[in-house]
């Protein structure tokens, strides 16, 4: 107990005497809102609302973070329950700092025309994150509350807190340089498969102030983490969460691809970027239910960890202004069964919308090290997530429509099925008096 709570005060104190930081989380809550369109008119928020930690701190309680929601007035009372029935756990990341996301939910609600949403969420046709925070922290050596206003602040994601997450932009450790990598996720679903989908995701990563000798040859290594929200509509099986392709070479299968391409075009072919050189696992910090129905499921958050380590050359590009890196990779979507119909009015030929939550890049880093001898040895790279003064448009969520039942055939429905099943137990029954064979 004493060496636990001296550790806990040596970290305090290393981040208190931190010179180069304004302010040090305690605890807070961040609701991130994203605006996106439904039915063409009709624009929806989606409010990502997630509670952080540090990462130190072990114990922390889902009902802790929807007190703390409540109470910092992100939701009502009558919303508590639903919060501790559907809250999911973030799944476990790398060290990105000394503040984690530590529990997600998203919750949807209608936006008005003179909200401020619609008036700057749109700002110069842009569609971007706004985040607003309500946190305890440590300022000028005294406890503090910090809470944004009606306008909030830009963020990265729902899963970085503005001011309180590595932005990329500063140096390590040891003071030494580090280079900007810009990144992004994106999914894509399939339209063919009905209920089970392949859901594809390509993350892409721009590599700028790369080395001068175009002669050399270098080896990129990238590791990355990739979080996926996982609405009560959908889930992923943990026992199989990638679509695997099996080619010559690998018996194991093919679970992700990576690509370089320098100045818009493709790399020479005989610089080696083969499959077998990006690697990637799934993770999740909760048992994930494939039984049950909509409902009656829980929202998840997963990870995806990635690495990836290529050889390349740049001998054969009369310039390179930067590189890029695609990777991709593919899982399959369950679609559970949804809720029954209540008001038809609401539908439209007995079909209801799925919403599905686009792949989000949570952290990456990176190093270019040259393998010969006339070259800069090696140059670090760190995932920008400063948004300051920026716009960008975020993937929208993914919208389909299926199939439900309305909630008046409900009767018909369980007698027809009980009947049916009475029956069919009656003939099974005696078709056994025919197989038996007596002494």
């Amino acid at each position: 107990m004493k060496s636990t709570i001296t550790l806990l005060l040596l970290l305090a104190t290393c981040l208190l005497s931190t010179a180069d930081a304004a302010s040090y989380l305690i605890s807070g809550i961040a609701d991130t809102s994203q605006i996106f369109s439904y039915s063409g008119s009709v624009d929806l928020i989606r409010h990502h609302l997630v509670c952080f930690r540090l990462v130190y701190q072990t114990s922390f309680e889902a009902e802790t973070c929807c007190s703390q929601l409540y109470l910092k007035g992100s939701i009502e009372r009558d919303q508590i329950q639903y919060c501790l029935d559907h809250m999911a756990l973030v799944s476990s990341t790398d060290s990105f700092g000394s503040v984690t996301p530590a529990f997600y939910l998203a919750i949807d609600s209608p936006v008005t025309l003179d909200s401020f949403h619609s008036n700057q969420m749109l700002l110069n046709g842009k569609r971007s994150y706004r985040q607003h925070r309500s946190l305890q922290v440590v300022e000028d050596n005294e406890r503090e509350s910090l809470i944004d206003g009606y306008k909030g602040v830009d963020a990265f994601s729902p899963f970085h807190l503005n001011g309180y997450m590595p932005s990329g932009l500063d140096n390590d450790e040891k003071n030494e340089r580090r280079y900007p990598l810009f990144g992004s996720a994106e999914g894509i679903l399939s339209k063919e498969g009905g209920m089970h989908r392949s859901f594809g995701q390509s993350v892409h990563f721009s590599f700028v102030d790369l080395p001068s000798n175009n002669e050399a040859r270098y080896r990129l290594k990238l590791n990355a983490t990739v979080l996926l929200p996982i609405t009560e509509s959908v889930f992923i099986d943990a026992d199989d969460p990638f679509i695997v392709e099996y080619e010559k070479g690998f018996p194991d299968g093919v679970k992700c691809r990576a690509k370089l391409v320098a100045s818009g075009a493709p790399l020479a072919s005989d610089s080696p970027t083969l499959d077998k050189e990006c690697d990637i696992q799934f993770t999740s910090s909760e048992v994930i239910d494939i039984e049950q129905p909509s409902f009656a499921s829980r929202q998840y958050v997963a990870g995806y960890h990635i690495s990836v380590s290529l050889v390349f050359d740049l001998s054969h590009q009369k310039r390179t202004e930067g590189l890029e890196l695609e990777i991709n990779y593919g899982t399959t979507l369950h679609i559970r069964y949804p809720s029954p119909i209540i008001n038809q009015t609401d539908v439209e030929g007995g079909l209801v919308p799925i919403f599905i939550q686009q792949p989000i890049l949570y952290s990456a880093i990176a190093d270019v090290h040259c393998l010969t001898l006339d070259c800069a040895r090696q140059r670090k790279y760190n995932l920008q997530t400063d948004v300051t003064g920026k716009k960008w448009d975020v993937p929208q969520p993914i919208i389909i429509k299926i199939a439900a039942g309305t909630h008046a055939d409900y009767w018909w429905v369980t007698i027809l099925t009980m009947s049916a099943a009475v029956i069919g137990g009656i003939v099974v029954i005696k078709s056994m008096d025919s197989v038996s064979q007596w002494s």
